[in-house]
């Protein structure tokens, strides 16, 4: 397969693409993912407000967004801004999870704090991807991204009440949301050389 025809096929298939990356770094996080308590993770997990063993799987999640976005944009610095983002994107979930739930144990508010940190987190990814695709800019299709974050951040709410295991909700989550946004990052017309 020569390079052009695979850019081509990265860019006309970036949803399955961005899910499939999206389930390998599902799978890696739920199995590895809060395996990691190095301390020395401790200076960069406080830049994104979170503990260091909740930094490896904004990580993970981030690295498959911004290579998924960097091979759809064709431009490899675009993977950094798209990885830094998604990290503060569960960074964000995260802390809205945890303030929403508050020191209850009430289904009210774990329900909340699920639907919102799903909607949150999924909204914030979706914001730094439409950096750099244009077509995910319209309102409706942030609005679907948060919809569907939000249905599959209802995994923490079963993951908690132990209906199912936890970390199911990476596994879901994260590819979910990635094809809901790929859908929304259309092929480009090929550029014409004169």
């Amino acid at each position: 397969m020569s390079t052009s025809t695979s850019s081509s096929l990265t860019r006309s298939r970036s949803a399955d693409l961005l899910a499939l990356l999206g389930l390998v770094s599902g799978v890696v996080s739920s199995t590895w993912g809060q395996a990691f308590t190095l301390t020395e993770l401790q200076p960069v997990a406080l830049v994104f407000g979170l503990d260091p063993g909740a930094l490896p799987i904004g990580v993970f999640y981030g690295i498959a967004m911004g290579l998924g976005v960097a091979l759809w944009a064709r431009k490899p610095w675009v993977a950094i801004v798209v990885l830094v983002i998604t990290i503060y994107a569960w960074s964000a979930a995260v802390h809205t999870a945890f303030r929403l739930q508050r020191t209850t144990d009430e289904d009210v508010y774990l329900i909340a704090a699920s639907l919102c940190a799903g909607a949150v987190g999924a909204g914030i990814t979706h914001l730094g991807c439409a950096i750099f695709a244009p077509e995910l800019r319209r309102p409706s299709r942030l609005i679907l991204t948060c919809l569907v974050g939000a249905a599959a951040g209802m995994l923490y709410f079963l993951g908690m009440r132990k209906y199912l295991d936890e970390r199911l909700l990476y596994v879901v989550w994260q590819p979910v949301v990635a094809y809901v946004i790929g859908l929304g990052m259309r092929p480009r017309a090929p550029s014409v050389q004169s």
